[in-house]
């Protein structure tokens, strides 16, 4: 056995119930890595778990591309599904030029749904009026010149037009039955 005074003996004890002490709890990792400084082929739990961190990082990490994936599919399925809905069934007047410039539209002004971009879209730039056919007349007739009487005198005095018809039509009435009720 060696030889040490007790006053030693004190300060070794005392010196490993604090190293004890520091090598547990939170400042564990902290001692070791001090340790570590001064005898660097010393073991830590940092070298320990170093392979172990590098693999769970490393799947980590392939998860993360895979939601990032699997979200995009997703909205990519949405996307193309709302296309061929405007192709189809939103009146069907959506062409590939246009979906193109629908897109455009949604980055620029940062709409997330093609449907919606659809409808700010027809909303601001509604489609032009039909034209007329050149083949048909119009208008449907009104003011025309005539020959027929009763239309001639329409458009020249209404009133008196309008008075012979009521005289007609009291004429009639009185004729089918002998008499006019009133």
């Amino acid at each position: 056995m060696v030889d040490i005074s007790e006053e030693q003996l004190r300060i070794l004890n005392g010196s490993k119930a604090l190293l004890d002490k520091l090598l547990t709890g939170k400042t564990r990792r902290r001692q070791e890595q001090l340790i570590k400084e001064h005898y660097p082929e010393t073991q830590t739990v940092d070298d320990v778990a170093a392979p172990y961190v590098e693999e769970i990082t490393a799947l980590r990490k392939d998860l993360d591309e895979f939601k990032k994936e699997l979200k995009g599919n997703k909205l990519d399925e949405r996307l193309f599904s709302d296309i061929d809905y405007l192709k189809s069934n939103a009146g069907g007047n959506w062409t590939d030029d246009g979906i193109d410039k629908l897109k455009k539209f949604m980055v620029e002004r940062e709409i997330p749904s093609i449907k919606d971009a659809a409808a700010v879209w027809e909303r601001r730039n509604p489609p032009a009026p039909q034209t007329p056919s050149t083949f048909q007349p119009t208008d449907w007739g009104f003011g025309r010149k005539t020959e027929d009487p009763d239309v001639k005198l329409l458009w020249e005095d209404e009133d008196a037009w309008a008075d012979q018809e009521a005289r007609k039509a009291w004429n009639e009435e009185t004729a089918k039955k002998g008499q006019i009720i009133t």
